[in-house]
């Protein structure tokens, strides 16, 4: 099953944002991440920020791998930094009711 990332942000630093997408390219490749979206955003409903960026993974456990490593989570200080906005990871629809009923989105304190 797939699972996806997503970033929703504005750019704080655009002068820094070139470095970021450098720094990730072989994070990508070693974590078999592939970028499906990255774009501005034009807004239909609601607030929203200016970019979203999407990634696809081959499963739920491959995208925690990805974003909980050492080197996406060393890129991610810089990326926070720059941008303001939220990030989330989804599973594929088919896996949604297994994680609900395994409690993987209860807030844990």
């Amino acid at each position: 099953m797939s699972a996806y990332f997503i970033a929703h942000y504005n750019i704080l630093d655009r002068s820094r944002i070139d470095e970021v997408t450098a720094l990730m390219r072989p994070i990508d490749e070693k974590y078999d991440a592939e970028v499906i979206v990255g774009s501005p955003v034009k807004p239909l409903e609601g607030k929203t920020y200016s970019n979203v960026v999407i990634y696809k993974f081959g499963s739920l456990e491959a995208a925690e791998r990805w974003y909980y490593s050492e080197e996406q989570q060393e890129v991610k200080h810089l990326r926070t930094r720059i941008t303001e906005g939220w990030a989330a990871i989804l599973p594929e629809c088919a896996e949604t009711q297994a994680l609900m009923a395994a409690d993987y989105f209860a807030c844990k304190a």
